[in-house]
């Protein structure tokens, strides 16, 4: 059985990169051969001999300690634009080959104790043509867990989000309530989050807060794991990673 988990989300920019470091940041520090693929990212940014580069990806290496020479390994395909995979491949006349990022992210599970898979967008966000993310979670045969958000609006994604993926057939770990302020939640965030558990019966597996900046120095690294090892349960995740829990 594959040792991971697949980090998927309600929508773009709830902050899965963060959560999927901070995850593998934490493993890392217990001692675990981590490992971590983006399988496709787009905005990628240019170096100056013209190479495209992930700013996830390589934030996610930080996070679980795998050097540049790798990062073939962890970031198959870079596209330019700033634009869901299957359309950013298509401007940039790229064609995706969804083979080599299976292999990828199996090559990186076979290779590690315990790996991260790092979606794009949300669960139904089109990888290249009509393959879509929730069909790399089903291929992959990983548990997902959906990060979302704790304010206006994510009642109505996340349900829909469980929903969807339940009806595809995916496994659910649980949620992880990013951005979460616990010294300032009013009613509404309180609620959102009672009303996410309620409605989709998932456990909640976290509540991270906003995190003002992490550089790129081990110690940020280090910092970075304490702050999942106290807002996250990693005991639990990593469970869910080894296939122990109960889903």
């Amino acid at each position: 059985m594959a040792k991971g988990i697949f980090v998927t989300a309600t929508d773009t920019e709830i902050g899965k990169t963060f959560i999927s470091g901070a995850i593998a940041a934490a493993l890392k520090g217990r001692g675990k051969n981590t490992g971590v693929v983006k399988p496709v990212a787009s905005g990628g940014v240019a170096t100056a001999d013209g190479k495209l580069l992930s700013e996830d990806a390589t934030f996610l290496m930080l996070a679980a300690g795998i050097a540049e020479e790798r990062r073939q390994e962890v970031n198959p395909v870079c596209l330019a634009p700033a634009l869901t995979p299957a359309v950013a491949a298509v401007e940039s006349g790229v064609a995706i080959d969804v083979d080599q990022l299976i292999t990828a992210c199996r090559t990186m599970i076979t290779k590690s104790d315990l790996t991260l898979v790092e979606g794009v967008g949300g669960i139904t966000a089109p990888i290249w043509q009509d393959y879509l993310v929730a069909d790399m979670i089903l291929e992959l045969q990983l548990p997902a867990i959906i990060v979302t958000r704790p304010n206006l609006g994510t009642i109505n994604h996340t349900v829909l989000t469980v929903q969807y993926a339940r009806q595809r057939g995916i496994k659910l770990g649980g949620i992880i309530i990013n951005h979460w302020d616990a010294e300032h939640a009013s009613v509404l965030e309180r609620s959102n989050l009672a009303y996410i558990e309620r409605l989709t019966a998932l456990p909640v597996l976290g509540k991270f807060p906003s995190v003002p900046s992490i550089g790129s120095e081990p110690a940020d690294m280090a910092r970075l794991a304490e702050l999942a090892e106290k807002h996250l349960a990693i005991d639990q995740l990593i469970s869910l990673m080894e296939g122990e829990a109960q889903l």
